[in-house]
Order: C-alpha cells, then sequence, then structure tokens
C-alpha cells in the first residue's frame, strides 16, 4: 500500500507519497488534469493507492476519475474536519499534503464526504445550480428595494410576482434615471426566473421512489422530496437521527466546560439547501390541518408554547428531516399513527 496525500489547485497538484514504512516514495508537483493523475499511478507502479485530498471545487471529476482505476482507493476529508491543517503555522501546500498523507498512514483521517452519482449527482447538480440563482434573484430584489427607498418610494405589494410589472414600474413616481434603472434590474430579474424555472423543471423530470416516499410526509413536495434526496443519497451511512439532523444544519451549536453546557445558535456547518428547504415545511406544517400533519403540528405547538415560534419552527423542520430519515431507512412510507406511538 502506499499513501498519496494531494494538496489541489487550479494551476498545479501538489503531491506526497509515502509507503507502508512511512518512508517517502516521491514529493512533487503533477499537471492538475487526468493525464497528470493517470501519469503518477503508473510511475508509482502495481499494488494498491490510497489518494487522500480535501472537497473542492474539484472533487467531482477527480473522485470519479480515480474511482475506475485499477488497484485506487480514495478518500475525500471535509477541510472543517481537519483543523490540524488549516489551522496550523506554516502553511504550505507542501505542508498540506504531507499532514495528509500522515492522518492517512496512521489511521487517523475524519469520516469521507460521500461521493455521490448518477441520478443523485444529476439531482445535486440541479438542487445547487437553483440556489445559486435563487441568491442572485434575491440579490438583486433587494438592492432594488434598497434604490427606490432612497427616494423615499415603496413597491406596491407582490410587485416582483407580477408579470405586468412594466405597468406597474411607470405608475411609481420616479424620474427617468430611476426608472431606467429599475426595468434593467427588473429584466435581469426576470431572466434569473426563467432559468431557475428550467432547472427546476428538470429536476421535476427526474424519476426516483425514494422522492415519492418523502412525499408521502405532510408539507414535503416534488421540490423538498428531491433536495432531501440529493443531500442524504443513502440513509443508511448516517449513524442515527442525530448525525442527519446534523448533516441538515438544524443542530445548536453547544459550548460545553467543566459543568456548564450552553447551546447556542444552529449550526452552519451542513447542507444548507437542506435547512432552507424544511425550514419552507415547517412554515407549512402550521397551516396543515389534514389528519396525516395532525402529530407534526402538535408538536410544533407544543415548542412554541414553552420556546416561542421561531424556536418551534427549527425545531419542526429538524423534526421532518428526522421522519424523512426514518422513512428513507425503513423504505415504509409515511404512518401518522406510528409517529404519534412514538411521540
Amino acid at each position: 500500500m502506499v499513501y498519496i496525500g494531494m494538496d489541489v489547485s487550479s494551476k498545479e497538484f501538489v503531491v506526497h507519497v509515502i509507503d507502508q514504512r512511512k518512508q517517502k516514495v516521491f514529493e512533487g508537483r503533477i499537471a492538475p488534469s487526468r493525464a497528470g493523475l493517470r501519469k503518477l499511478i503508473g510511475d508509482l507502479g502495481v499494488g494498491p493507492k490510497l489518494f487522500v485530498f480535501e472537497a473542492g471545487n474539484q472533487m467531482k471529476w477527480i473522485a470519479l476519475m480515480l474511482m475506475r482505476q485499477a488497484g485506487v482507493r480514495i478518500h475525500v476529508v471535509h477541510p472543517n474536519e481537519v483543523k490540524w491543517i488549516s489551522q496550523s503555522n506554516g502553511k504550505t501546500d507542501q505542508v498540506d499534503a504531507r499532514k495528509l498523507v500522515h492522518l492517512a498512514w496512521g489511521n487517523l483521517l475524519p469520516r469521507p464526504v460521500h461521493i455521490v452519482e448518477g441520478k443523485t449527482r444529476q439531482l445535486r447538480e440541479l438542487v445547487s445550480a437553483r440556489e445559486h440563482l435563487q441568491g442572485k434573484r434575491v440579490a438583486l430584489i433587494n438592492a432594488l428595494r434598497g434604490t427606490i427607498r432612497q427616494e423615499g418610494v415603496r413597491f406596491p405589494a407582490k410587485f416582483f410576482q407580477r408579470s405586468d410589472w412594466k405597468t406597474s414600474l411607470e405608475k411609481l413616481p420616479l424620474g427617468s434615471t430611476q426608472q431606467l434603472i429599475l426595468k434593467s434590474f427588473m429584466e435581469a430579474i426576470d431572466a434569473l426566473k426563467r432559468s431557475e424555472e428550467e432547472l427546476t423543471a428538470k429536476m421535476l423530470e427526474i424519476q426516483d421512489s425514494r422522492c415519492d416516499l418523502l412525499e408521502t410526509i405532510p408539507a414535503i413536495g416534488k421540490i423538498a422530496s428531491r433536495v432531501i434526496v440529493s443531500a442524504l443519497d443513502d440513509a443508511r451511512r448516517f449513524d442515527n437521527k442525530k448525525c442527519v439532523a446534523n448533516y441538515g444544519a438544524l443542530t445548536p451549536t453547544i459550548y460545553q466546560s467543566g459543568g456548564t453546557t450552553n447551546l447556542g445558535r444552529i449550526n452552519r456547518d451542513g447542507r444548507q439547501e437542506v435547512r432552507k428547504v424544511l425550514l419552507q415545511c415547517a412554515h407549512t406544517i402550521q397551516r396543515t390541518t389534514n389528519h396525516p400533519a395532525a402529530p407534526i403540528r402538535e408538536f410544533f405547538e407544543r415548542i412554541e408554547k414553552r420556546r416561542g415560534k421561531k424556536r418551534a419552527v427549527v425545531a419542526t423542520a429538524r423534526k421532518l428531516l428526522t421522519i424523512a430519515y426514518g422513512v428513507l431507512k425503513s423504505g415504509v412510507p409515511y404512518d401518522p399513527e406510528r409517529l404519534r406511538a412514538f411521540a
């Protein structure tokens, strides 16, 4: 077995290789391409190889390429879980690669990043692209609100949802310069919205039995089910529901020292798209009166009475995620009576 630590960048890959006796086999730089990786694998000869590198914007193609090579295993680590590297003094690409490979040799690596493939990979990429477009659209809307607020003017109700916004724009008491600015922004917002709708339609085209299972849960619709499936993929990879809640960025941060334990704000280390969509689902639960939603709505009302509405919404989002985890893991549709039995 040889252990290969890689520090990945767009210009080059810095590589440090050791053998089972911790002796250095190779140290240097290779081209950041498939050809460069194939040459490195060939130069290292036959025998098993373990590649270790941090997750980043090139993770997909590197991981999928290496997984197809005979005798090669990979271990992708999340940068937040190797603080020894990110917070060390004298941090360089060579040091990063060397530390990764020493962690691998000592079997001290944190859990690997889950690599998704097939339909789940398509869904995850579509969800990510849709999130980026939504973020840009909301940023433009907020910029517009700020612009007209300086003029002492406010948009009419639901202005950004109107198809006749050009007519409404002309009625606003604004000068020609402000009218031009708003018109330019609104055309960009419309373009982003159309692109977002195209991605949403593509997401809905992808059929998966796991999505059908999740849609039996109250308030979880077609988009929410696909966001959850794209993130969780195989529910069995999680040890328990607490791990799932943490992965969905829906658990509080904890500070403990001696006999003192303080719970802080909700963590932001998990998948933000899951958190966002489930918070929307939790708001829907408040307005849902049908029988299947009753146990979840009762849970929301109990928390609201003790801790307030905001905490109740977050707790309900976490509850929906753990229910989704149970449904995916068991393969059994949502049953309100079964949920009530465990309440």
